[in-house]
């Protein structure tokens, strides 16, 4: 049902059908934390519905906005309406505020490691994969093509937004010993970088978040089935001191765990170095002083995801643990089929970009205009 709902907030024409499928999500994801949730998951599960529920109230506000100047909420009456900038700022305001609440950005970011931590396996995968990126589609549907100079002009905010998202993200996962709350910061630190990338008003940087956004969909929910499913399911502790030595008794997990980690730090033939590079690449193109501070992220993230992956595959076996079953073949298909779109978008990422150029040129037009 919850992957239904997403599919139709992708492909809605209209301002409240997206409003409707936007919130729909949450109803889903509210029921799978709170029946099957960890120990605190009731506080997840009011955590993820406050937060949500109290953004959007600002974007219903704007829809309503809409529909009293244009008695329609149509995509393509929207598209001829010419705005007042201070109208457009009002609306700009109310948009991004549900829209920030569901990357999430800073200071609006703290529902999401509690929820990563409290909630199932499938509920973690699926919000890190698919959930979060509705925040990038807004901004691809609502912001740039009909708030075209408030996103201009409120790109150095929401520049400096992300790069304290980003830089705090990163940072905060270096001290974590909690392997699912490790990995909810990283998505952070990602779709931070995503909306930079969007934001650039450059093919680019454009491109490379979309791209970026695509590969961490694949990416992000693997590290999640390594760390929270295949290692939760075995010895029920999710904490990284546990651990030690896995790769003398698991070395297919190990290897897995070395190759995902390796493209969530944007190494090179991954998806996520293309979309990295290009999102930072257009960032330093439209604003070149954060968005070279925003080139700290790669090595941050090479620290976090190197020190998760050296404390749980090197050095000796851990005399907490006891040898147990390797990745099994329904774990392992599952995984090839993770890792082989990310492998194939950075080895051959014409084959994505080509397809976004048109889509991607028409919002930088829109913008310009």
């Amino acid at each position: 049902m919850l992957v239904m709902l997403m599919a139709l907030n992708f492909m809605c024409l209209d301002l409240v059908s997206f409003y409707m499928l936007f919130e729909s999500t949450l109803a889903p994801l509210f029921l799978l934390m709170g029946m099957y949730g960890a120990n605190n998951k009731n506080k997840a599960a009011y955590y993820v519905l406050i937060y949500t529920l109290a953004s959007s109230l600002f974007m219903l506000l704007s829809i309503v906005m809409y529909y009293m100047m244009m008695n329609s909420t149509d995509y393509m009456y929207m598209n001829n309406m010419i705005l007042s900038m201070n109208l457009q700022s009002l609306l700009f305001m109310g948009m991004i505020m549900g829209i920030a609440v569901k990357t999430p950005l800073m200071p609006v970011h703290t529902w999401l490691p509690t929820v990563h931590s409290e909630s199932p396996l499938g509920g973690s995968m699926l919000l890190a994969g698919v959930i979060l990126k509705l925040a990038i589609y807004g901004v691809i549907r609502l912001l740039l093509p009909n708030l075209s100079e408030m996103s201009m002009m409120f790109t150095p905010i929401i520049y400096m937004m992300s790069m304290l998202t980003l830089m705090y993200s990163s940072l905060i996962t270096l001290k974590q010993t909690d392997l699912k709350v490790m990995m909810a910061y990283s998505s952070m630190s990602h779709l931070a970088v995503c909306m930079m990338g969007m934001f650039a008003n450059n093919l680019m940087g454009m491109n490379g978040s979309l791209i970026l956004c695509l590969a961490h969909g694949f990416v992000s929910p693997a590290l999640f089935m390594l760390v929270g499913g295949i290692l939760y399911d075995r010895y029920h502790n999710r904490l990284m001191n546990y651990y030690q030595g896995l790769s003398t008794f698991m070395p297919m997990f190990s290897m897995y765990l070395v190759v995902f980690s390796f493209c969530n730090t944007g190494t090179p033939l991954s998806g996520n170095f293309v979309g990295e590079f290009l999102s930072i690449t257009g960032a330093v193109m439209r604003h070149p002083i954060i968005g070279s501070l925003t080139a700290a992220s790669v090595l941050l993230s090479a620290c976090y995801q190197m020190k998760l992956t050296n404390r749980l595959t090197g050095s000796v076996f851990s005399q907490y643990l006891h040898i147990t079953n390797d990745v099994t073949n329904r774990e392992m298909f599952l995984l090839n089929w993770l890792l082989m779109p990310t492998i194939i978008m950075g080895i051959y990422p014409s084959f994505v970009t080509n397809i976004l150029n048109l889509a991607s040129s028409t919002l930088i037009y829109s913008v310009l205009m």
